[in-house]
């Protein structure tokens, strides 16, 4: 927030999410080490996002229960859970309808092995929005964009809110129920790529790519990068007549 680097457009393009759930300690690289790195990667040519999640605060693992998998079909929208499946053999291509889920969900990444900004602004915020939500708050692998920690999920609309504290959290799920959005936090609707997220913000005018200056990380010790933002292109130089 410092580099003033602007929020919007910075939402993952991501139609669709595979979500199961996976209880326990999360690896960095934590799909492919829960045995989905398959899934997940035939899963990104049909524009679907694959992550683990898992009640806030439940890490332990029970044998004698079968994973709760959740497909949001964010275009729809609908949210469905899938029972009796084995998430390693789903086609991406195919995926079933399941049984419809009546109220949305919200996810948010606390994966602290993938990123520490992750891990603890996203732990506050969990935390706090824990008795607001209960059984709809999860916690997720991975939503893209540390360097907005907190950052928050609505499922299945597709809602990616950023630069979120326990009182703004709170916020943006209050408007989200009444069906308004936070637009100081958007970053963006998963059903749309960043170019198109742009122009849903700024209204239908034409968007360039730039490049920000200076570079910074884009994850907690991660390298400098020069990460892009879409913004209105600039009006052409007006030359009055002589």
């Amino acid at each position: 927030m410092a580099l003033g680097e602007p929020l919007h457009a910075t939402a993952p393009y991501a139609p669709i999410w595979l979500l199961v759930e996976v209880p326990g300690a999360w690896a960095r690289k934590a799909v492919r080490e829960a045995g989905l790195g398959e899934l997940e990667w035939r899963a990104k040519d049909h524009g679907i996002r694959v992550g683990l999640v898992r009640r806030f605060g439940r890490r332990e693992q029970h044998a004698d229960r079968s994973r709760r998998v959740f497909v949001a079909r964010c275009t729809e929208p609908s949210l469905e859970q899938l029972s009796d499946v084995d998430p390693a053999k789903l086609d991406p291509a195919d995926l079933p309808r399941g049984e419809p889920v009546p109220h949305p969900i919200y996810l948010v990444c606390t994966n602290g092995r993938r990123d520490v900004c992750c891990g603890r602004a996203g732990a506050r915020v969990a935390r706090a929005l824990d008795p607001l939500l209960q059984d709809r708050l999860w916690e997720a692998t991975h939503v893209g964009g540390h360097r907005f920690a907190a950052n928050l999920v609505a499922l299945p609309h597709g809602l990616v809110y950023g630069r979120l504290d326990q009182t703004s959290a709170a916020e943006v799920v209050r408007a989200h129920e009444q069906g308004r959005i936070v637009l100081e936090h958007l970053r963006g609707r998963t059903t749309l790529r960043p170019e198109e997220q742009a122009r849903e913000i700024y209204g239908d005018v034409e968007v360039v790519p730039v490049e920000l200056d200076p570079p910074r990380p884009t994850s907690c010790g991660g390298e400098p990068e020069r990460p892009v933002a879409w913004t209105p292109r600039p009006a052409e130089p007006y030359d009055s007549p002589r």
